[in-house]
């Protein structure tokens, strides 16, 4: 097919296409068809509606992709080659760091409880089936294992923020956290 057919079909495609859907769409058996489309997306949506977690783990996605964001951010920003460490913009991002790493954890903490949650209802809100065990065990093994990167971020910024040569302890540090920000 040449370009000036190319070009002639196009023009007559967005000439006569609107009219030919219009005209489908007013036919009796179209509209039929379409009302019967929508009862079944209705209806499955009904059907879907027993999974109350789903805005929650929609959320906890949301803020955790938001955090690691940030995380990269800051990351990206403590390595450039020529900051000064007592500006407090650069303190600030050891503050930024600490902080979101730890609001990062709580996030996937919580998305691993919420995942649980709805496991266990699979199951009949049992605890002590083996699949629930398994589940919660793997899960809680990944949420501690994420936590020894969040206390070292914790550690660190804190030690950004207040310009200590080396880190101070994960308590004295979210308490340092905290008590910085107020």
């Amino acid at each position: 097919m040449d370009d000036n057919l190319k070009a002639e079909l196009n023009t007559h495609l967005k000439n006569a296409l609107p009219d030919l859907v219009s005209a489908h769409l007013a036919l009796v058996t179209t509209q039929a068809e379409v009302a019967r489309a929508v009862k079944a997306v209705v209806a499955k949506i009904d059907a879907s509606k027993d999974d109350p977690f789903r805005t929650t783990i929609h959320f906890l996605a949301g803020l955790l992709t938001f955090c690691l964001g940030v995380l990269a951010a800051v990351f990206s920003a403590l390595n450039g080659g020529n900051v000064d460490p007592h500006l407090p913009g650069y303190r600030m991002l050891g503050g930024v760091l600490g902080s979101i790493a730890c609001v990062a954890w709580l996030c996937t903490a919580a998305a691993a409880w919420i995942q649980l949650e709805k496991f266990r209802r699979r199951f009949q809100h049992a605890y002590l089936d083996w699949q629930v065990l398994l589940n919660g065990g793997a899960m809680l093994f990944l949420v501690l294992l994420g936590g020894v990167a969040v206390a070292y971020c914790i550690r660190y910024g804190y030690a950004i923020l207040t310009c200590l040569d080396e880190p101070a302890g994960l308590q004295d540090s979210l308490a340092g956290l905290l008590g910085s920000a107020w």
